[in-house]
C-alpha cells in the first residue's frame, strides 16, 4: 500500500513542478540602455541551459521564454574579481497574464537597485486592440490626454490605460492631441502639442515621464504593429 501511494505522488508530482513554469511569447523595449548591459540572457528550458535576449529601445522581434514561478528575471554576465564572469540579476517582474506579452525596461539609476525596473504588459491583440494607444505614465504625477478636444481620466502615476484614436479627424485622418503633466503645485502644464493618425492597422505605445537631467516633460511614441499580424511575403 505504502509503494502504491508513493508511485501516485511521484506522478502527480511532474505536473504540478511543470505547471510552475510559463511559456511566453514576448518582445521587449528599452527606455534607455544602461552600459554594458544590453546583452541579457533568461534561463533555458533545460537546467543549466541560457538564452540570449538583446534589448533595444524600440519593441524587439518576438522570443520564446520559459519563466518559473510567475516571474520574469534577466541577467547579465560582467566580470568578476578573478576576471572570470559571473551572472548578475538585472531586471525582475511578475509576469503579466497572456501568452503575449511587452517587457518594458526602465534604467533605475541607482546602486542599491537592480540596474533596470522591469514592468510585463498583457500583448496580445484581445487585451491591446488594433487601432488603440496604451499610455504607460513614468512621470511623478498624473498625466492626461486632450483629445479631438474631448478630455481623457487622469492617469495616476505607475499606471496605463487604454484608449481608441478618435473618430473626429481632418481629411487626412489626423487629429489634435495635447499631453498634460500636472506639477506639484497642482497645475496642469502641457507636455506636448501634436497631431495623430487614426488607424485600425497599428497600435501605438506612449510613454510620458519627465526628464531625469533636464526635469522636462516627455512624450515617446512607438508606433507597433504585431509581427504575427504581418502577412508572409510572397514566394516568388
Amino acid at each position: 500500500m505504502k509503494k502504491l501511494v508513493l508511485s501516485l505522488f511521484a506522478c502527480l508530482a511532474v505536473p504540478t513542478l511543470s505547471a510552475q513554469t510559463t511559456k511566453v511569447q514576448f518582445r521587449t523595449l528599452c527606455l534607455e540602455l544602461v552600459p554594458g548591459m544590453e546583452n541579457l540572457t533568461i534561463a533555458g528550458e533545460k537546467a543549466g541551459e541560457t538564452k540570449q535576449v538583446k534589448l533595444f529601445t524600440d519593441v524587439s522581434p518576438v522570443v520564446e521564454g520559459s519563466f518559473a514561478g510567475g516571474q520574469a528575471e534577466f541577467f547579465a554576465e560582467t566580470a568578476g574579481a578573478d576576471g572570470k564572469p559571473v551572472k548578475q540579476a538585472v531586471a525582475k517582474a511578475s509576469l503579466a497574464k497572456s501568452e503575449r506579452q511587452l517587457f518594458l525596461f526602465i534604467p533605475t539609476g541607482s546602486k542599491d537597485k537592480l540596474p533596470y525596473h522591469l514592468v510585463c504588459y498583457d500583448d496580445d491583440t484581445k487585451a491591446f486592440p488594433m487601432g488603440n494607444i496604451r499610455a504607460i505614465n513614468l512621470a511623478p504625477g498624473p498625466v492626461r490626454f486632450v483629445i479631438s478636444g474631448a478630455q481623457t481620466p487622469e492617469i495616476p502615476p505607475g499606471k496605463h490605460a487604454l484608449f481608441p484614436h478618435s473618430k473626429k479627424v481632418n481629411e487626412y485622418d489626423m487629429y489634435p492631441v495635447v499631453v498634460e503633466f500636472r506639477g506639484v503645485d497642482g497645475k496642469w502644464v502641457k507636455g506636448q502639442s501634436v497631431n495623430w493618425k487614426s488607424t485600425d492597422r497599428r497600435r501605438e505605445v506612449v510613454i510620458t515621464m519627465i526628464d531625469p537631467k533636464f526635469k522636462q516633460p516627455v512624450v515617446k511614441l512607438y508606433g507597433d504593429v504585431p509581427p504575427w499580424l504581418e502577412t508572409p511575403a510572397a514566394t516568388p
